[in-house]
């Protein structure tokens, strides 16, 4: 097969570049492309792997002074971005907007990429991805591609010592919000012990998760759906403390939530140990 003359490889790239420049503008309404103009004009303190420098739906709803609440801005412009974005194939930077509960996309946002809602490491290189690609032609507030790279260098602490890397950190504490969602979600948010749930003034429902046999030390419980239980703010304080034992013939159930009888045995013993 003969090789394709530079020229024309440098056409051919450019004529890429353009479809996708052409394609995305067409697809994007008003509201849209404020939401790209939006994520555009954040970028130079975004930290990949850190989502603690995104945007949660309510700061870019208020930042664009939307009406309704922030989960409507799916439907005012981020949903028809993402698509879009996607379509075209340029990086997810509608992966900048994240829950304020979880610091996570929605699901949509995995889902429209093919991928698991708790495939951190992908996400992590998306964005690094978003924040290295030229949106100059897409968005007026773009600034050039080079002074929006991170540094490569490790930050060094005071003290002269080097700052311990967070990205293990970070994976394990968004795997943990994701399980914890996934049984409030399971059960409705209501409490598994009482059944009981709160209604939020938007209409939402509020619970929260417990872990049985507590993570990390001296408990060193494992971060699995078995060690779970959604609960409402009272019960949980009293797991917190273990001023209650746990019946499990008494702990309302579902059947894609099963909870091991192991760590009830491990709660239960510490409810002991402090009753005498």
């Amino acid at each position: 097969m003969d090789s394709i003359p530079l020229e024309d490889r440098s056409s051919l790239v450019l004529n890429i570049q353009y479809r996708n420049l052409l394609g995305l503008v067409m697809k994007l309404t008003r509201s849209a492309q404020n939401v790209l103009d939006y994520l555009v004009s954040i970028l130079p303190s975004v930290r990949p792997g850190r989502p603690e420098t995104f945007k949660t739906y309510g700061e870019v709803h208020r930042a664009l002074g939307l009406p309704g609440i922030p989960r409507e801005l799916v439907n005012q412009g981020l949903g028809t971005l993402a698509d879009a974005v996607s379509e075209a194939g340029l990086p997810g930077i509608t992966g900048l907007v994240v829950t304020q509960e979880e610091l996570v996309p929605g699901k949509g946002y995995f889902s429209l990429y093919g991928r698991q809602p708790d495939d951190f490491q992908w996400w992590e290189d998306e964005i690094k991805k978003v924040i290295a690609f030229d949106w100059s032609p897409y968005s007026l507030t773009a600034k050039p591609a080079t002074s929006l790279k991170p540094s490569s260098k490790t930050p060094v602490a005071s003290d002269g010592k080097k700052l311990e890397r967070v990205e293990t950190t970070t994976y394990r504490i968004l795997r943990e919000t994701l399980l914890a969602r996934r049984v409030k979600e399971l059960h409705k948010y209501e409490c598994q012990i009482c059944g009981e749930t709160i209604e939020l003034v938007d209409g939402r429902r509020y619970a929260e998760a417990h872990h049985i046999q507590p993570l990390g030390s001296p408990h060193n419980g494992p971060d699995e759906l078995g060690n779970i239980i959604c609960v409402c703010p009272n019960h949980h304080a009293m797991l917190d403390y273990f001023s209650i034992p746990l019946k499990y013939n008494e702990i309302i159930t579902h059947a894609d939530h099963e909870i091991n009888d192991e760590y009830i045995s491990y709660h239960n013993k510490e409810h002991q140990s402090r009753k005498s």
